[in-house]
């Protein structure tokens, strides 16, 4: 049986490496399913321009380090150079062609036979890097990119997008229930006041269904393990990670995308960055960063988001996998290996899988505790709740691993929808497809500060109100595509966040009248006023009761502890839950796509 290296090593040798270096390339690439040179560039030891400098040495040719995009045309299909970059064809200003060619150690003989027998193809050939095409293309490509990223789900499903706020017959809707109202409370004040408060009590305590429910199932029951298997070629994995204003967190960033337990061959690990914010590029250029890396700057164009930055930097991905993390992610190093298992194993069907986000800084402060307790409960309670029945899945914002082929179908993130993971979680099952879950945290530092945890979480729930617009244009075809329970229980989840949040301060407002009303002397008490006040008192306890008894359910040990006493702090928390509600609400109408950014800082501690 032939050696399908042989080649590949003759010809390293008589470049000039040592025979060290390629043997223990060699040895990666057996494992990896790769090339000797993949592995020489990829561990580092071996730097792209000096290999290709060499390269274009043997061959005769001149080298290219920089390509001046004014030389290339945007040509159709040119952004599979993105992913599989080889030839790039350079227009003369006197109407002749250069191609600037990326030439492989294995072919490297014959090039230079070809070459040799037609000179006439020197005058007309250059060679460059992989990085160098892939950088000329990004600018070649970059307003007609852009505008297909900003209108692609737009033109290919307007139901699915969140770029018009009100469809239809929504505004209408809304504005005449507001109408409504103000007439029966100035007509009927006492009725109106009355069923609104027991419109308002009853849909509360349905609201928190499905936290019951998730807080009566088992907590390691949701999270199936994945047994290691023997594992083969890994396939390329993509990593995006949208930046802005994020220069302070480069090198921790940078520390942990190393760590993951990923040959570095197979990864494609993407910083996607606006073009104008010139510290966070030059704090990623100043890193010099393995080929692996590769900056993405997106020209500035509204909306100004997150999403429509993912969405930009997809035309590049080169990986069947990919996955998404924020600038303060500190990713379990072996999460991209279950993440594949999963897949490997899983139906064709599953399209996506969320994994744990864990709060590091637990004990900075109550608004931090609160927070890991919080998202204990959704991370590590009510997704995997919802995973195992396969209900839709609202995922977090970053640690989202995808299939790369299936989010393509699905067309990404929507970039006017500032809650782009739970609007894409629930578009992924409306198309047939469902989510799921696996263990390896991703740990992330909570707000610490009243202000940036406001701003924060009104993004997220003016994001949960548009995806409810989203999913309710059609409400038959929702019901049609999820099921019947499956629509009941994204309602329930979806709009659970939304009126809780927006109706908790009128339980205390409603239960003060009611109280108030009965100690007045001339006050006679009916049944139905106790029934009602029972209802609030029992939502708020509910409220309280569920928030800490998921969270602290699903907490370790030593996490749990160091919280407890910051449970004191719950009615405060709440009530700044919906004063966040409330600014959300009013944000959607005058700054639906606003995007408030959170300010990160590197961790204190090193992770765990």
């Amino acid at each position: 049986m032939s050696d399908p290296f042989a080649g590949e090593r003759r010809m390293l040798r008589r470049l000039g490496y040592e025979d060290a270096l390629i043997e223990r390339a060699e040895t990666s690439a057996r494992q990896n399913g790769t090339t000797i040179e993949d592995e020489l560039l990829a561990e580092g030891s071996v730097l792209p321009e000096a290999y290709y400098r060499r390269l274009a040495f043997y061959l005769g040719l001149p080298f290219l380090a920089r390509i001046d995009s004014e030389a290339v045309s945007d040509r159709r299909r040119i952004d599979r150079l993105l992913v599989s970059p080889s030839g790039l064809r350079l227009e003369s200003g006197e109407g002749g062609a250069t191609f600037a060619i990326i030439p492989r150690a294995k072919d490297l003989a014959d090039l230079h036979a070809r070459l040799s027998f037609r000179p006439a193809i020197r005058r007309a050939v250059v060679v460059t890097m992989p990085s160098t095409i892939r950088e000329t293309v990004w600018q070649v490509g970059a307003q007609r990119r852009l505008a297909n990223t900003i209108h692609r789900l737009m033109v290919w499903e307007p139901r699915f997008s969140a770029r018009i706020v009100f469809w239809g017959k929504q505004g209408f809707l809304l504005g005449g229930s507001v109408a409504t109202f103000l007439v029966g409370l100035v007509l009927f004040t006492a009725e109106t006041l009355l069923l609104t408060h027991i419109l308002f009590s009853t849909l509360y305590a349905l609201s928190l269904l499905i936290r019951l429910a998730a807080v009566a199932s088992s907590p390691g029951e949701e999270t199936q393990s994945v047994e290691d298997e023997e594992e083969g070629a890994l396939p390329v994995y993509t990593v995006l990670v949208a930046l802005y204003r994020e220069a302070n967190m480069i090198p921790q960033l940078v520390d942990h995308m190393k760590r993951l337990n990923w040959p570095a061959s197979r990864l494609d690990v993407k910083f996607v960055c606006e073009a104008d914010d010139s510290a966070t590029i030059a704090a990623i250029r100043a890193e010099r960063l393995p080929p692996q890396f590769e900056l993405v700057s997106v020209p500035p164009a509204l909306p100004r988001t997150k999403p429509k930055a993912l969405d930009y930097a997809l035309s590049g991905a080169r990986g069947s996998l990919l996955t998404i993390y924020d600038a303060e992610d500190r990713p379990h190093p072996d999460q991209l290996r279950e993440a594949w298992r999963a897949f490997r194993t899983g139906p064709a069907s599953l399209g996506c899988l969320q994994a744990p986000l864990v709060v590091d800084n637990i004990g900075q402060n109550w608004i931090s505790a609160l927070f890991a307790c919080e998202y204990a409960g959704l991370f590590r309670g009510i997704l995997p709740f919802l995973a195992r029945h396969r209900f839709p899945l609202p995922l977090g914002g970053t640690s989202n691993h995808f299939r790369t082929d299936v989010l393509r179908a699905c067309r990404a993130w929507d970039p006017y929808n500032v809650a782009e993971d739970a609007d894409l979680g629930l578009r992924l099952h409306r198309l047939g497809y469902h989510c799921g879950v696996i263990g390896n945290p991703t740990l992330e530092e909570a707000p610490t500060s009243a202000k940036a945890w406001i701003a924060q979480r009104s993004r997220w729930i003016k994001g949960w109100l548009q995806t409810l617009l989203v999913a309710l244009r059609e409400p038959s075809r929702l019901f049609s595509e999820l099921g019947t329970l499956g629509a009941l229980v994204f309602l329930a989840n979806g709009a659970g966040v939304v009126l809780s949040s927006l109706l908790h301060p009128l339980l205390f407002a409603a239960l003060f009248m009611t109280t108030a009303a009965i100690i007045h002397p001339d006050y006679d008490s009916g049944p139905l006023h106790q029934v009602l006040s029972g209802i609030d008192i029992a939502n708020i306890l509910a409220s309280y009761w569920v928030f800490l008894r998921l969270g602290l359910s699903r907490m370790q040990p030593q996490e749990a502890r160091q919280m407890r006493a910051d449970a004191l702090y719950l009615p405060i928390y709440w009530l700044m839950l919906s004063f966040a509600a409330w600014k959300a609400l009013a944000e959607l109408y005058r700054a639906p796509f606003l995007w408030r950014k959170t300010a990160h800082r590197p961790s204190r501690k090193e992770s765990r």
